[in-house]
């Protein structure tokens, strides 16, 4: 166990590295790029668009864009370099003996640690402008249910990357259309009662409001449903798992 923590560490010191090598700004990037983009979406949404922010929060567009989007570029990075992280370290799967499924697990551990230095940035940034205030436990749940929304779809699409290339492909325009059927963007409230129902299917809707709840204090989803995705989502997790782990034997091969 205490192996699989120093390579697992090992190999997220390597990630982060060698994500920004070379360039001038280095690890800063890590918060440049998504304040970039909220800065972006701030301007057309709150400017352009007017999008109004819920009736509940009292803080204005800006705030309640960021507490969302930040999370979701975190969630979003996981899960694209999760996907890859095994085709994209095909030399080290070939050549090593060791437990292939650290390399999907660095790479989710990896993203998440930028984001929460961005959410540190953000959180900075609200307390000088006395918006929101911090809540631990909806915090927690946010980076806990993140964790479970990932785990099993990251598993398996790592190993169908190996099995089926074209897979790759497809995950960015898929994670497009995710995003703009989850509130980010928008409140909830928005949303015409007639496509609401698909909501219900879309665990990252709660992750998001969960980030905003811990971030901004607006109101978190109910526990209940929070219990039962809970329980779905750890059972995809161990599905997408014993997928992998069925699939990693053909992985030398195929690379």
């Amino acid at each position: 166990m205490k192996r699989h923590l120093f390579l697992l560490a090992e190999l997220v010191r390597r990630d982060l590295a060698l994500r920004y090598a070379g360039s001038f700004g280095g690890i800063a990037w890590a918060v440049l790029h998504p304040l970039i983009l909220c800065g972006l979406y701030s301007l057309v949404f709150s400017v352009i668009v007017r999008v109004p922010p819920p009736p509940d929060f009292g803080g204005g567009y800006t705030p309640f864009l960021l507490a969302g989007l930040i999370p979701w570029l975190g969630f979003s990075d996981a899960l694209v370099r999760g996907a890859s992280s095994v085709t994209d370290q095909a030399h080290i799967v070939k050549k090593l003996s060791f437990p292939v499924g650290l390399l999907v697990v660095s790479s989710i551990a990896g993203a998440l640690l930028l984001q929460t230095a961005a959410i540190g940035v953000l959180v900075v940034v609200f307390s000088v402008l006395g918006v929101g205030k911090i809540h631990f436990l909806p915090l927690l749940g946010a980076y806990l249910l993140e964790i479970l929304v990932l785990a099993g779809p990251v598993f398996a699409l790592a190993a169908g990357s190996v099995l089926f290339r074209d897979l790759s492909q497809l995950i960015g325009p898929l994670l497009t259309v995710l995003f703009y059927l989850t509130p980010v963007l928008y409140p909830e409230a928005l949303v015409p009662d007639a496509l609401r129902g698909g909501l219900v299917l879309n665990p990252a809707r709660d992750v998001v409001a969960l980030f905003r709840a811990g971030l901004i204090g607006t109101e978190a989803p109910p526990v209940g449903r929070l219990l039962v995705w809970g329980g779905a989502l750890a059972a995809l997790a161990f599905l997408g798992r014993a997928f992998f782990e069925r699939s990693r034997r053909v992985f030398v091969d195929v690379l």
